[in-house]
């Protein structure tokens, strides 16, 4: 153990020293036309974000859009700062929120392909603390009556938010105030969080709904518990190294806060800084929150997304295999009907995220199948495999400008001209 870390350590620092084999320069690029897209027509997606920076919501943002492996376009626009003037700048860092989950979730995967854990493990076997899981029926008396869960939680239903937690602040008002009041989330480790939610009942049997709650944070805990290691530590040697990714963590190193992107939303008209966001860059919350603690550039998410369009493997490293991925990217909550999708009826839920089964409903003009997520501070992505595409907008505003993604995603497919 002491040696595996102590290498994890040299490793990590060779690549924040920039000696991995990977650069930003390494990233290849191709014209639009190359690839089959129009320069002319990315120029809607352009005047698209430029109006939306130029206006309220947005103050600045960045758009990246690969196709066959090839950077296609890659644009600043308005300011890291709006209100100290900084420009933004292609290496700008940015509050991922749940953009965080997709990784968390690979992370996982890592573990299901070396054996040591299967989706349809109970998560008991690795946390005891959530051996007898209860539902909540009622209260009476100012007490939590509760019945047996009808199934343990499993590690797919982390995976797939179907463990029964409610969602934060949502949901049944008495169960809503019983976890408000032990405010869990104020855990300072995972292992105390852990303990938190495994004495609260769950809102629904597991497996039978889907609540976007705590369930890639107890994941995260689950990683720690199974591989002996910090959650920072893993995702560091198994994604980080291999794949670049010399900006992501769940700090941001003093030295490097200045290319933060700050995070604004505005009061009675005004442009302020957002709430709660004075220690920005600082570990979000006590403990490395896989739901929503990381912190990355654009460069290094479309690594990470890449290699997963790739089916695992970036610039010749494999860290996952691509049956591996191709389970990540399927409809992983079919069962529960359609009424219970995801957070819109044209998706699914895969592992770490959404995957589009229904053109119906549909929100943009991705393929089925196209894969993604997007965080509470406004980043996005998706992945489209049947035009071998990756498109990422990233901006940082409270609350996410969600409205802006459907179109922007628009913006960018229709740019395709074979």
């Amino acid at each position: 153990m002491w040696l595996r870390k102590n290498h994890l350590l040299s490793c990590f620092i060779l690549l924040l020293l920039g000696v991995s084999s990977l650069r930003a320069a390494d990233l290849e690029y191709a014209s639009p036309e190359a690839v089959g897209m129009s320069s002319a027509r990315l120029e809607t997606m352009h005047r698209f974000v430029e109006e939306s920076v130029a206006s309220y919501p947005l103050t600045g943002a960045i758009t990246l859009v690969a196709r066959r492996g090839k950077i296609v376009d890659f644009t600043t626009y308005g300011f890291q700062d709006k209100l100290a003037g900084t420009p933004m700048k292609k290496d700008a860092i940015f509050a991922l929120a749940s953009m965080t989950k997709t990784i968390v979730s690979a992370g996982a995967m890592v573990l299901v392909e070396q054996g040591k854990i299967r989706p349809s493990d109970p998560i008991a076997k690795f946390l005891p603390e959530f051996n007898r899981p209860r539902v909540f029926v009622r209260m009476e008396n100012g007490q939590p009556i509760t019945r047996p869960a009808t199934s343990p939680i499993l590690v797919r239903h982390l995976l797939t938010h179907t463990a029964g937690w409610p969602a934060n602040g949502k949901g049944e008002p008495d169960l809503a105030a019983l976890y408000a009041a032990d405010n869990f989330q104020a855990a300072s480790s995972l292992a105390e969080l852990v303990t938190k939610l495994a004495q609260h009942p769950l809102q629904d049997d597991p497996g039978t709904a889907y609540v976007y709650g705590p369930a890639i944070d107890v994941l995260g805990a689950l990683i720690e518990r199974v591989s002996d290691m910090t959650l920072h530590d893993f995702l560091t040697q198994h994604f980080y190294i291999p794949l670049g990714m010399t900006d992501t963590s769940f700090a941001v190193p003093a030295a490097q806060r200045h290319r933060l992107v700050q995070v604004f939303n505005r009061q009675d008209g005004t442009l302020v800084y957002a709430p709660d966001q004075t220690q920005h860059g600082d570990q979000r919350r006590p403990y490395a929150s896989g739901g929503g603690g990381l912190y990355s550039t654009a460069t290094d998410y479309f690594r990470f997304a890449q290699m997963l369009l790739n089916g695992g493997t970036f610039q010749g490293h494999s860290v996952l295999g691509k049956k591996t991925v191709e389970s990540m990217m399927r409809n992983q909550t079919g069962f529960l009907g359609d009424g219970v999708k995801s957070n819109n009826l044209s998706e699914a839920y895969g592992y770490g995220g959404s995957v589009k089964i229904d053109p119906f409903y549909e929100k943009d003009m991705s393929s089925i199948g196209s894969y993604g997520w997007g965080g509470a501070v406004s980043t996005w992505y998706r992945i489209d495999p049947t035009e071998e595409l990756v498109m990422m907008f990233f901006t940082q505003h409270l609350p996410m400008a969600s409205a802006l993604m459907p179109p922007f995603a628009n913006t960018a497919l229709q740019a395709i001209v074979e």
